[in-house]
């Protein structure tokens, strides 16, 4: 489905562009806050009170950088909650079309990591690397500027010690990107951890592993802290060293001035500047610093996007459609299917024979690894709804709950009727009114009401066709079953045993699996 966004799209390279302009408006603004700075001490050391064409520069410029550095972080940050919004958009569409079986394949707390830490690496980059790093490199050119044009010989002496201290800086920034890989492993194991424990917290406790996972959490926690204060020291010596080599440049500064008798307004001017030129490059350090985290992001999102996916062509044919495949499952066992529409298919067999990986073929859940599988003689997939082991539930009310896929939205009492019929009444009298929230979401619901509420949501929906994999599926709901396929009119496919459904007498695909169909 394509790779990242790039930071210049979807409007963000106009205002990467007006950040620049204000980086080089505040360089102007610095360059003239340095000049009027010479030219106020020239006068007091010729005895002079200072005009307005040193302080009215000096007040205007330094009110201009503050205002300019302002409307830059503003761009700023914009850039960057627009860049992560266009990398969430693509991560979740990618995701959205990605076989079931892929998903189910990866831990949900490491793909939960994507749309929280890696988004806000993307964050952090575009708004406070690249968004910071334009600025920065036109105060910095402005500063080199400036001070050459000050005096070329105070220049030199400046820059000297500080070029000297960003050789270590640089051979010593290889080491950041390590301990960030290190930092996000520690996290991410620490995340996953929890979210895997959370829902066990109550048996974990009753088996007496409490006090062995809080002393694990624990020194969990200790070692993050550590690798998080080793980074954070890491970024702090990249931004000292600059420091460091502009004191030595203002010694330097200084010491030349007096050697060669250069003018204190001069000097002052230089020393100003200097002041100046640290800042972006201590800048840089944090920039870099965002760099290192977004390339480490970057790297599992390009892997995520890597996957193979395909969002989802629907084209309702409002009518039962066939099923038809030759070929071979998404887990690579061969299968045929010929199911007429308007046809209950039961899909039967010993287990590990590929029910579910069948179920979730027709049900376009996943794509087969090879063959094709046709609904009849249109392009697109036809309405399905498929009624799986995990229920579709978001968090929100009973009625948006059985509303999910449903256009357009019927009105409250065909709501509370199909409720009603598919085995839903004592969760409406638990929760008083579709339009109240589940429970705990499904937490609150046992399998039978988890698949009642898949076939009330079916019922309404009137899909073209219907595939039921449940494991509270059994006689008991048989009847409703047959009143879904009485109502809907839809090709149905269900998962169990073949005595569920006596009335099916043709066996369609004679491989591991077979599917007898009830006409």
């Amino acid at each position: 489905m394509g790779g990242l966004p790039r930071v210049g799209a979807d409007g963000r390279m106009a205002r990467l562009c007006a950040i620049a302009c204000l980086g080089i408006g505040q360089a102007a603004a610095l360059g003239a806050v340095a000049f009027a700075t010479r030219s106020a001490f020239g006068a007091m050391s010729r005895g002079e009170m200072p005009g307005a064409a040193a302080f009215v520069p000096l007040i205007a410029g330094g009110i201009g950088v503050g205002l300019l550095r302002m409307a830059a972080r503003v761009q700023a940050e914009s850039v960057g909650h627009s860049f992560a919004s266009s990398l969430r958009h693509r991560l979740y569409a990618h995701i959205a079309g990605m076989n079931r079986s892929d998903l189910a394949a990866r831990r949900q707390g490491g793909l939960s990591l994507r749309f929280v830490g890696d988004l806000s690496a993307a964050r952090n980059w575009a708004g406070g690397g690249i968004a910071q790093a334009i600025p920065a490199l036109a105060i910095l050119s402005g500063a080199l500027l400036t001070l050459v044009l000050l005096q070329p010989a105070l220049a030199v002496a400046a820059l000297l010690p500080v070029c000297a201290a960003l050789i270590p800086a640089a051979l010593f920034a290889g080491g950041l990107g390590q301990r960030h890989r290190h930092l996000r492993s520690r996290r991410a194991g620490i995340a996953m951890s929890v979210i895997e424990r959370l829902a066990l917290a109550t048996e974990l406790d009753l088996t007496g592993r409490t006090a062995n996972e809080l002393a694990r959490l624990d020194q969990a926690g200790r070692t993050l802290a550590r690798d998080a204060t080793a980074r954070r020291l890491h970024r702090e010596v990249l931004r000292l060293l600059p420091q460091l080599g502009a004191a030595l440049g203002g010694a330097a500064v200084i010491w030349t001035a007096a050697q060669r008798g250069l003018p204190t307004a001069e000097t002052a001017a230089a020393l100003a500047v200097l002041s100046i030129l640290v800042m972006p490059l201590t800048d840089l350090a944090s920039i870099w610093d965002r760099w290192c985290a977004w390339r480490i992001a970057r790297e599992a999102c390009e892997r995520l996007l890597a996957r193979p996916s395909r969002l989802r062509r629907i084209a309702p044919r409002r009518g039962p459609v066939p099923v038809r495949f030759t070929g071979r499952t998404h887990l690579d066992r061969p299968a045929e299917l010929d199911i007429p529409a308007g046809a209950l298919a039961v899909i039967w067999g010993p287990p590990g024979s590929g029910k579910s990986d069948l179920a979730r073929l027709i049900a376009a859940q996943d794509r087969p690894r090879s063959g094709r599988i046709a609904y009849g003689a249109h392009e697109g997939l036809p309405r399905i709804a498929y009624i799986g082991p995990a229920p579709l539930v978001l968090k929100g009310s009973l009625r948006r709950t059985l509303t999910l896929g449903v256009t357009p939205r019927p009105k409250g009492r065909a709501i509370r009727a199909a409720a009603r019929a598919y085995g839903l009444r004592q969760v409406l009298d638990r929760v008083g009114s579709t339009r109240e929230a589940l429970p705990e979401a499904a937490g609150s619901l046992s399998t039978q009401e988890q698949l009642a509420l898949g076939l009330a949501r079916a019922a309404l929906m009137q899909p073209d066709l219907i595939v039921v994999d449940h494991p509270a599926l059994g006689p008991d709901q048989a009847p409703l079953i047959a009143r879904l396929r009485a109502e809907t009119g839809a090709t149905i496919v269900v998962v169990g045993p073949p005595d569920v459904f006596p009335e099916a007498r043709r066996v369609i695909a004679p491989q591991p699996m077979a599917v007898p169909v009830q006409r």
